[in-house]
C-alpha cells in the first residue's frame, strides 16, 4: 500500500493560484511619490501587493507580518530614497529579502543610488522625469511577464503531478494484474 501526500484544507485555501506576490518596501515619508506607481501596478491582473499601510491589520504583529510577507513574496520592490536609506525598517526588510534570495527591484525616488547589499542590482530611475515613463513601462512589462511565467510554471507543475499520479496508480494496477 502506498502513502500519498495531499494538500491540507489550509494549504489548499492559501495556495496562490499563480498570483504573483509583490512586497513593497518604502519609507512612509515617500508615500506621495509612490502611490501613483502603486495605482498603476494594481491595475495588473493576478498580482497581490503587500503594502504595509494598506495591508497590515489592527492587532497584527507588525514585524512578523512583514517578515512573513517578504518570505512569501515573489518580487521585492524597494522605493529607494534618502528617507529609505535612513529607515531602520527598510534596511531590515532589505536584509530579509536578500537572505531569502528575492528578486529585488530598487526604484530611485531621488539622486541616491543603491549601495551596500543593493550594489550591482539593476534599478529603475523614477527620479529623472525624462526616464520615468520608460522605466514605468519596464517595470510593468517585467511584472506582467513574471505573472505569465508563474502561471505557466504552475500549469506545468500540475500537469507533472497529474502525470505522476497516473503513473503511480497505473503502477499499482500493473502489480495486481501481474500478481493475480
Amino acid at each position: 500500500m502506498r502513502n500519498y501526500d495531499f494538500l491540507t484544507k489550509k494549504e489548499a485555501r492559501t495556495a496562490d493560484g499563480g498570483v504573483l506576490k509583490i512586497f513593497i518596501s518604502y519609507s512612509t515619508k515617500d508615500l506621495d511619490k509612490i502611490k501613483p506607481v502603486l495605482n498603476q501596478l494594481s491595475a495588473i491582473k493576478e498580482i497581490r501587493i503587500f503594502f504595509a499601510d494598506a495591508t497590515i491589520n489592527p492587532g497584527d504583529l507588525v514585524s512578523q507580518t512583514i517578515i512573513n510577507n517578504i518570505r512569501n513574496s515573489d518580487v521585492f520592490i524597494l522605493f529607494y530614497s534618502e528617507s529609505a536609506v535612513k529607515s531602520n525598517y527598510v534596511q531590515q526588510e532589505i536584509g530579509v529579502a536578500r537572505s531569502n534570495n528575492k528578486i529585488i527591484i530598487p526604484i530611485l525616488l531621488d539622486s541616491n543610488k543603491p549601495t551596500g547589499m543593493l550594489e550591482g542590482i539593476n534599478y529603475l530611475n523614477f527620479y529623472d522625469p525624462s526616464k520615468q515613463q520608460a522605466e514605468m513601462s519596464r517595470l510593468y512589462n517585467f511584472i506582467v511577464q513574471s505573472v505569465q511565467s508563474k502561471k505557466k510554471n504552475q500549469i506545468l507543475t500540475v500537469l507533472g503531478l497529474l502525470g505522476l499520479g497516473y503513473l503511480l496508480t497505473r503502477g499499482g494496477e500493473d502489480e495486481y494484474e501481474d500478481g493475480y
